[in-house]
C-alpha cells in the first residue's frame, strides 16, 4: 500500500489545531470530487420575496450543498476558487439543475432558480439535460429561472448570448447574478436580454448607511429598468437596508433578514 505523503506544517504553526485545519484544507480537494462524483450533493432552498410584501414569495433559488463522508456540508468557499475550471465545477452544476428538475416535477405550481456558469452552458451533459426536460415537461419552463453569474459571463458573452436568446423563447427565465462584481459588465445590460438583475451583496449589506453604494443600486436600478429588467438585491441581512431598498423601487429581495437556505423547505413537509 503506497504511504501516504506526511503533512508539512506552514513555518511557525506548530500548534495541534493549526494541523488540523491545514490537514482539513489540504484535503478538501480530493474529498470534493470524490462526493460530487458520488452524488453526495443537495439543494437548499432561500426565499426571494416582493420587496414591499415579505410575505409573498416569488420563487426560491436552489443552492447546491455537497456534503463529506460524515454528511456534513463543506463550505463553498473550501473549493469553489479551484473547482471554477475543472470538471468538478461542470458536475455541481449538472447535479444542481437535475435536482432543480426532479423538484418542480414534483412539485406542481414551485418556481425555482438554479445557478450556473456560462462555462456549463458549453457542456454538453448539462445543455442535453436542460433540452430533454424541456422536451419532455415543457410547463417546467414557465417555472424555471436560469442564475448565471456575472464573471462568468465576461468569459464567455456570445455563446451565454446565444444560449439566452434560444432558451428564453421556450419561457425559461434569466438573471445576472453577482451583477455589479465586474467592472466591465454594463454592456450586458444593453446586449443581452435577462429578465433580471441580482445586485452584488457588496453594494447591498449597510446600504442604508453608504452613499456610494446607494448611488450604485439607483444608477443600477435606473439601467436596468430602462432595458425591462427587474433588479434584485440580493445579502438583504437588516431591517434598516431593507427600508431604504423599498423606498428606492427595489422589486424583490433576498438575505438571511428572511431566512436561511434550508434543505428542508415547508412544501417538502406538505408533499411528503
Amino acid at each position: 500500500m503506497a504511504r501516504k505523503p506526511r503533512l508539512i506544517l506552514s513555518q511557525g504553526d506548530t500548534s495541534p489545531l493549526g494541523y488540523v485545519e491545514e490537514s482539513r484544507r489540504r484535503a478538501t480537494p480530493d474529498e470534493v470530487e470524490h462526493q460530487v462524483r458520488a452524488g453526495n450533493t443537495a439543494l437548499a432552498f432561500q426565499p426571494v420575496l416582493c420587496a414591499k410584501d415579505r410575505n409573498k414569495v416569488l420563487y426560491y433559488e436552489g443552492l447546491i450543498r455537497v456534503f463529506d463522508r460524515r454528511e456534513r456540508v463543506i463550505p463553498a468557499h473550501d473549493f469553489i476558487h479551484w473547482a471554477t475550471n475543472r470538471e468538478t465545477a461542470r458536475l455541481i452544476d449538472l447535479q444542481s439543475l437535475t435536482k432543480t428538475i426532479a423538484e418542480l416535477r414534483r412539485v406542481p405550481g414551485l418556481h425555482l432558480s438554479v445557478n450556473t456558469s456560462a462555462r456549463s452552458i458549453g457542456y454538453a451533459p448539462w445543455t442535453n439535460q436542460l433540452h430533454s426536460a424541456l422536451r419532455k415537461w415543457p410547463d417546467l419552463a414557465k417555472r424555471m429561472t436560469i442564475e448565471i453569474s456575472e464573471p462568468s459571463m465576461m468569459q464567455l458573452p456570445e455563446i451565454a448570448s446565444r444560449f439566452i436568446n434560444d432558451v428564453s423563447q421556450r419561457g425559461v427565465r434569466f438573471s445576472l447574478d453577482d451583477f455589479g462584481s465586474d467592472t466591465s459588465s454594463l454592456a450586458m445590460l444593453r446586449d443581452i436580454a435577462f429578465d433580471s438583475v441580482k445586485l452584488d451583496g457588496g453594494f447591498v449589506r449597510g446600504v442604508a448607511q453608504n452613499q456610494k453604494n446607494q448611488s450604485v443600486v439607483l444608477g443600477v436600478s435606473a439601467m436596468a429598468l430602462h432595458f425591462g429588467m427587474n433588479v434584485i438585491a440580493e445579502h438583504v441581512e437588516t431591517n434598516e437596508d431593507l427600508q431604504w431598498l423599498q423606498q428606492s423601487g427595489i422589486v424583490a429581495v433576498q438575505g438571511y433578514l428572511f431566512g436561511i437556505p434550508t434543505l428542508k423547505p415547508a412544501w417538502r413537509q406538505a408533499h411528503g
